[in-house]
This record gives C-alpha cells, sequence and structure tokens, in this order.
C-alpha cells in the first residue's frame, strides 16, 4: 500500500470537492449542464459526522463530472477502495425517451445493467422534451415516465424525477437537490464505516513487527480528507489529532534507527503553516517518515482545518506548544544538524505564526477573555523569537556588542512565557466602544512597532556593524545569555538580599544588645 504514496498525493492535490456523476444517456449534458451548475453549492446539506450525529452544513461545494471523464475511469478494485474518498458521491442518469416501444427495447436494458450496481447512489432524471402546446406529445411524455417509476422506483426508494426542457416544475429543483444530498449522505456513511473498518484492523497491528506507519496514514489522511471536502472539519481534525499521537507513539518503536531529517537546503526556515512544502516521497523512510518534516506536515494540516473553522486562537495556542516541544526534538538531534538551526527555525517560526493568526483573526466574534488569551499568545511568541535572536547573536560572535542592561537581563532570565496578571485592569463603566478599541488598538501597534524595531535594529547591527575600537584596552566583558548561568547568578542576588550579609546580621545583633 506504501507503494501508493505518490499516487495518492496526486489525487488529493486535484480533489477540492464532492464529485456528482452523470450518467449522460441521451447526450444532453450540453443543453442543461447550465441550469445544473448553478443550483451549486448546495444550500442547508444535513450530512452524518463520523458519530452519526447530523451536522448541517450552509453551503456543500461540489462538482458535476461526466462519467466519461479520464477521473472517473474504470480502476483496479484494490485501488478504487483505496482511494474511495474521490469517487462520486451520487449519480444522475439523464435519459429522454419519445416512445414505449423505445423504452422498452433501448433505454430500459441499458438502465438495468446499471442498476445492478449496489455500491452507486443513482436515480434517473427523465427529460420530457415535450412542447407545452403538443397535446399528443405531452401525453406520451407522461406513459413513459410513468414505466419508468413502475421499473425503477419502489415504495422505499424514489429513484426517479421528471425535468422539462421547456419549463420544470416549480419543486423540480427542491425535489432535484434532496435526493442529491440523500445519496451523498448515505454515500459518505457507507465509507465512513469501510474506512473505520480497515483503520481498526491496522490499529490492532500497531505493536507487531509487521506494522507499518505508511498503509495507516494512507488510510487515515483518507478518511481526514473526505471529512474535509464535506465540510466536516471538525472530524477531520480529530482524524488529524489522532494520527500524530500514533506517530508520536510508534516514530522510535522496536529500536529501529531512522533519520530525524532537516539536513536539506532550505530546513532551517518553518514549514509549519506550509503542508505542501515538500513532497511526502521525499521524507518517506522505510515504513515511516523522517520526523522532521512529517510533524510540520501535520500541524500544517491541523492549522489550515482550525483556520477554516474560523479559529485563529488555537492555531496561535497550538503553535506555540509546538514550538517549545519541536524545539527540545531539535537540541536532542543537535550534533547533526547545521549550525545554530534550532534558533533560526524557532525564530521563523514564531514571525510565521505571529504574521498568519494576525491576520485571520477577528475579535468582533470572540470572547473577552479569548481576546486576552490571544494577545497574551502573541506575546509569549514574540518573547520567545527575541529570546532565539540574542542567543543567535552571543552563538555567532556578537556578544559583545550587545548592551547589558535589564531588558536585556529579564528576557534571557528565563524562557518561561509572560505571567498572566491576577486582575486585568478594568474599564471604566462609562467609556464607550470606540474608545476601547482606539486604545485597544493603539496599545498593540506600540508593542509590535517596539518589537519589530528591536529585532531590525540587533539584526542590522549584527549584518552590517563592524566591532566598535576600544580606547586604552578596555574590553567589555560578553554577556552570557546561557539561562543556567544567569538563573543561578539572579539566584544568589535574591538570597543575599534576603538574608544580608555578614556585616549587617552581626552589627545589627550588637545594637540590638545593646539597646
Amino acid at each position: 500500500m506504501a507503494n501508493y504514496l505518490a499516487q495518492f498525493q496526486t489525487i488529493k492535490s486535484a480533489c477540492a470537492h464532492l464529485i456528482i456523476a452523470v450518467e449522460d444517456v441521451s447526450d444532453l449534458w450540453p443543453a442543461v449542464r447550465n441550469n445544473f451548475e448553478e443550483r451549486l453549492p448546495f444550500k442547508r446539506a444535513c450530512l452524518n459526522n463520523k458519530t452519526r450525529n447530523p451536522v448541517f452544513l450552509e453551503n456543500l461545494p461540489a462538482e458535476f463530472v461526466l462519467t466519461t471523464d479520464a477521473r472517473l475511469r474504470s480502476r483496479f478494485p484494490q485501488e478504487q477502495y483505496l482511494f474511495w474518498f474521490r469517487e462520486p458521491y451520487a449519480t444522475l442518469v439523464l435519459v429522454t425517451c419519445e416512445d414505449l416501444d423505445e423504452f422498452k427495447n433501448i433505454v430500459k436494458p441499458r438502465l438495468k445493467v446499471f442498476a445492478q450496481n449496489d455500491e452507486r447512489e443513482w436515480f434517473i432524471i427523465f427529460l420530457s422534451k415535450a412542447h407545452p402546446n403538443n397535446d399528443q406529445a405531452t401525453k406520451m411524455a407522461k406513459k413513459v415516465y410513468a414505466k419508468f417509476e413502475a421499473d425503477f422506483s419502489s415504495k422505499k426508494r424514489e429513484r426517479c424525477c421528471k425535468f422539462d426542457i421547456y419549463g420544470p416544475e416549480p419543486n423540480f429543483w427542491e425535489e432535484l437537490e434532496f435526493r442529491i444530498l440523500d445519496s451523498i449522505k448515505n454515500t459518505l456513511d457507507r465509507r465512513i464505516q469501510f474506512y473505520e473498518d480497515e483503520i481498526r484492523k491496522l490499529s490492532e497491528q500497531r505493536f507487531m513487527p509487521i506494522w507499518n506507519f505508511c498503509n495507516f496514514f494512507i488510510l487515515k489522511e483518507s478518511l481526514a480528507f473526505m471529512f474535509e471536502i464535506a465540510h466536516l472539519h471538525e472530524d477531520a481534525l480529530r482524524e488529524y489529532d489522532e494520527l500524530e499521537l500514533c506517530y508520536l507513539e510508534t516514530v522510535n518503536m522496536g529500536g529501529k534507527h531512522r533519520e530525524f531529517g532537516g539536513l536539506d537546503r532550505g530546513d532551517d526556515r518553518a514549514a509549519l503553516l506550509n503542508p505542501g512544502n515538500k513532497s511526502l516521497t521525499q521524507i518517506v523512510q522505510g515504513d515511516s517518515f523522517r520526523e522532521f518534516e512529517f510533524r510540520q506536515y501535520l500541524f500544517a494540516c491541523q492549522s489550515k482545518l482550525l483556520f477554516k473553522l474560523n479559529r485563529p486562537f488555537e492555531v496561535a495556542s497550538r503553535g506555540y506548544s509546538f514550538i517549545i516541544s519541536f524545539s527540545k526534538a531539535l537540541e536532542s538531534n543537535e550534533s547533526i544538524l547545521p549550525f545554530c538551526m534550532r534558533e533560526v527555525w524557532v525564530i521563523t517560526a514564531c514571525l510565521a505564526l505571529v504574521d498568519a493568526t494576525s491576520i485571520q483573526y477577528n475579535d468582533e466574534d470572540v470572547a473577552p477573555e479569548t481576546e486576552k488569551e490571544f494577545y497574551r499568545i502573541q506575546g509569549d511568541l514574540y518573547s520567545l523569537c527575541r529570546i532565539k535572536l540574542l542567543r543567535l547573536a552571543y552563538l555567532i560572535g556578537y556578544g559583545t556588542e550587545i548592551e547589558r542592561s535589564p531588558v536585556n537581563r529579564s528576557a534571557s532570565l528565563s524562557m518561561l512565557p509572560w505571567p498572566k496578571p491576577a486582575v486585568w485592569p478594568s474599564v471604566p463603566d462609562d467609556a464607550t466602544s470606540e474608545v476601547v478599541v482606539k486604545e485597544k488598538a493603539c496599545y498593540l501597534m506600540a508593542i509590535i512597532n517596539q518589537m519589530s524595531k528591536f529585532i531590525a535594529s540587533k539584526v542590522k547591527m549584527i549584518l552590517q556593524e563592524t566591532p566598535r575600537v576600544k580606547h586604552f584596552g578596555i574590553q567589555r566583558k560578553p554577556l552570557p545569555l546561557e539561562p543556567t548561568i544567569l538563573v543561578r547568578e539572579a539566584n544568589w542576588r535574591r538570597s543575599s538580599r534576603s538574608v544580608g550579609n555578614s556585616s549587617e546580621i552581626f552589627y545589627g545583633s550588637l545594637g540590638f544588645n545593646d539597646g
């Protein structure tokens, strides 16, 4: 199954919507195509999620594709089931018939063969070409349509509807949309069950020698992608979360030596928001994937779904935790990675995350507490970016050029996020909403401008400035930026202030006795 990885990625990139196949028996699709495509996307759709609970969708994009299209040509059975998410979710059979003899001798045998496929969700659209002023043709069309209903519909399932080319009935489009959505719903339920059964079988082999993560990945992401094109984004996100947990659980299982990755040109620039940064075939390694690229790929897929769900705050929150966790993985593999790889990756990851979430964020649709948390996390990202920039400057030999100041010292003491205040400042009751918005905007812009100016000045200083000449042989001592040294020094100073030196203790005790 892992051999299908390249084909799987190609199919995924070419499949953007649910496909509705059109079996054009009487070559009438060009005449009615525009009428059908104007009804897309479907409104007020209702589909079942993974737990079989109904989910109501305001818009459900879809695409009408002829069965003669290259994307729907017959395939091998294994290939067809493996990539079942790209198969049609409903099939419309467009047919017309002039009289009962033509129906009995030509049309009916052909449709009987088509209807024997139980895996398809299909129904027949009878296109009547009878002119309204021609009573004889209209009566014949009604008789023919009655034969269609008698032979292909049943009490359990209506499979026929009539479309008049010269003017469809008022309720035709509502009936058509209902039939299509019902077919999509049934097909989706059946395919979810299929993928769940296959994934369950592979999950039972997770701790066996025959376990192959690539096979599990293809099935799991196929299910996630099917949820995504069906606009069931919550279910798709849950599949990617489970996929990440399974990967982290099995990546080092069995004591196999695996390459970490991160040695290609451009890998020092974070790609945690770009799922298409590298092809999956580039990062595959045996029965799994390289950790450096694959973990970023999974986070990028999760972020894309969260943005579609309009949850940039969660992207920022997850992103900060991911950067901290991934930085530890980079540190453990620092001996095989390029010099300063960890610092550069963290800086680019923080800036990319701040830019993306700021663009997507809309403070009008969030609660005040969520808004405060969002800006606090952005502050944490800026702070972490600044710390890594100072660390990078020190590692490449520019520590002597960094001014020793309380700001630099406090920023380097700890990698912890900014503390959350116990009580947030309150807004006066008589303040208007416009004042609040302006003050908040000014405050945030001031912070962003200060951080941007600081980072730009430090980069410019590192890249352009030359070391200053030290007169009289006076040299400034390099500022140690290692957190352990600074923490030790800070603890020593704190303890000296609280206990006092020996002279203060001695003379203080004498004065007390004398008094």
